[in-house]
Parts: structure tokens; sequence; C-alpha cells
């Protein structure tokens, strides 16, 4: 349902209808839902205005198309700023896919405004905002205006966190299958980085002549100091780390992320290189340091092997795999 919201949004954006209209639909153009903070005021009055006035029917907004397409670009409207506002991932559904994706023996209401779910995985939160949409235009319960609901909802996507902290551990997860594939494929693992600024560049640390204590020195003054004024940096080589069997040649991955809720990881992960006819095995990360508690630490496992995967590894073989060999 994603590209639906997408197509919802994109359509009201070039002042075109999606099929069937949008009840209201010349107010709703001089609403100028253009995800200004102002937008939230002009649609507070939309609303009023309707309530007071058109006095719609819960059968005029649930059970038309038009009434659908108005509630449902409402809806996507207030997730996407919620999502600029945070930087936050949402996923649409209808309400048997949510109740699939949701954890067992969750439930949900059987009511029409159910009938749009947006969640957030990696914040485990799921949100019904045509609901707070109804009550708005057939004036049942609270009236929260827009600007206060959607601070609610940030409130709430961000109660074990800030947004930036799973954003961050997925790049962690990025950076540190990228260089493990490296070292699989046996070719060099140079000090690396990536940023909040150039997500998808990455920025090699090693330039001819230069020491390497220096050039891991120099790559943890960017981090402390952070210059570019980055979101989130991450910073890689390859190290050696201590285990119990013994040193282990590690990929060493270093996360910062910056604002009122700064976060520091340093984790390792140990890999037996290929020889004397073994395979090359991936061995368990190991937690170096951190200035977060390990309950902090594990709600962002999922975004690190989101991370972890989502590098696809050209040459037949998968961290998985090689992670199994361990």
């Amino acid at each position: 349902m994603n590209q639906i919201a997408l197509h919802f949004l994109e359509t009201y954006a070039s002042n075109r209808e999606v099929e069937g209209g949008w009840l209201f639909g010349k107010a709703l153009q001089q609403a100028q839902l253009d995800y200004s903070d102002k937008s939230l005021w002009r649609l507070d009055q939309l609303l009023t205005q309707i309530q007071e006035r058109a006095k719609p029917s819960r059968e005029k907004v649930q059970d038309t198309l038009e009434g659908r397409n108005f509630c449902s670009l409402i809806a996507y409207y207030l997730i996407e700023l919620v999502s600029r506002r945070t930087g936050a991932s949402f996923d649409w559904h209808d309400r048997a896919s949510a109740l699939d994706a949701l954890p067992i023996g969750s439930q949900l209401p059987d009511d029409g405004f159910a009938r749009l779910v947006s969640m957030a995985p990696d914040q485990g939160a799921a949100f019904l905002p045509l609901g707070w949409l109804e009550a708005r235009l057939l004036g049942d319960g609270p009236q929260l205006s827009a600007d206060d609901y959607v601070n609610s909802l940030v409130a709430q996507v961000e109660r074990n966190g800030p947004v930036v902290w799973w954003t961050g551990m997925h790049a962690l997860g990025r950076m540190a299958s990228w260089q493990m594939m490296m070292a699989a494929d046996g070719g060099m693992v140079w000090p690396v980085r990536l940023t909040s600024k150039a997500p998808n560049s990455w920025i090699s640390s090693a330039f001819s002549g230069r020491d390497v204590g220096e050039v891991l020195e120099s790559g943890g003054r960017i981090l402390e100091e952070n210059p570019e004024g980055t979101a989130w940096q991450v910073f890689s080589y390859d190290g050696v780390a201590d285990l119990k069997s013994g040193p282990s040649d590690a990929i060493m991955v270093l996360l910062y992320t910056y604002g009122p809720s700064p976060m520091k990881l340093k984790i390792a992960f140990p890999y037996r290189p290929a020889k004397a006819g073994g395979p090359f095995a991936i061995l368990d990360p190991r937690l170096l340091g951190a200035n977060l508690e390990d309950a902090q630490i594990e709600r962002l496992n999922g975004a690190l092997e989101q991370g972890i995967q989502s590098i696809k590894w050209p040459f037949g073989t998968s961290w998985d795999q090689l992670r199994a060999a361990g």
C-alpha cells in the first residue's frame, strides 16, 4: 500500500484528483497541504469548517469513494509529516495485512477507521490516523488539533530513543557487511567512512603514504568533532579483536549519532580467513563500547540485521552462509 499512499500524495501535489475524486475537493486544494508547519493550521481550519458547515455523516466519509479518498489523503499526509520530522520509515497496511504484521495476539478495532494502519517497524509503532480524522469530521471524541496530533505521533515514534539511532544502526550494518564482503573476497579492507549527508558513498580514509595509525586517529577525530554537521557517521577498519579463544581478525565499526541524545557504539565483527583448506567464516560480533544500556541496544538489533542484509554480495555467497560456517 506504500505505492498507493505515494500516488495519492503526488496526485494532490500536482493539483489533480485520484480516480473517484476528493470529497470537498476545492476546499482541500485551498488548504495547501505543502508539508509546512502552517499547513497543519490550514488543515485544522478546513476540518472545522467541514464539521460545522457541511456536517458530513459517517456514511458520507466511510462509504463513498470520494469520502474514502479524502480521508485517505489526509491520513497519508499526516504520517508523511511525521516521517519527515523524525526520519522514521512507515509502511501502510489494510486491517488484514496489519494484523499479520503485528505481534501474535495483537488486535485492531473492527471499524471503518481501521481500514488504514500505518506502522513504523523499526520502532514497533502502529497508528490509526483515520480515527483522529473521523473524530474531527464528525465531532466525536476528543478534538485534538492537527499539530497536537502530529506531535503526539512523533513522541510515540521516539519514545525509546531518537529515530537517528535506528538509521545509524542500519548504516553500521551496511558498513559491516560491505567490509566483510571485501575480506571474504580476499581484497583489502580499507578504512572507510559513511555519513548521513552521503549515505550511499563509501568515503575512503586511506591515502598513499599515510601511516595506518594516523588514518585511524584522523577517523576518530572526525567522529568526535563532526565537522560536516551530520546526523550520524560510521567509520570502519580492519583490526584485531581479543576473543576468549585468542586474538582474531575483525571488522571494527564505530557509529556516532549526534543531537540531543547522541549515541556512540563500537562493534567488532570477527572473522576467520580462509586458509589451509578451511572456509572463510564470520564469528559472533562483540560489543566493545557504548554509551547506551544493553536494553536500548537490543532494540536496535533489527536495524543492524536489516543493514547487513541490504548489501547483496556478488560472488555467489552471503553473510548468512559464512556466518553459519563460523
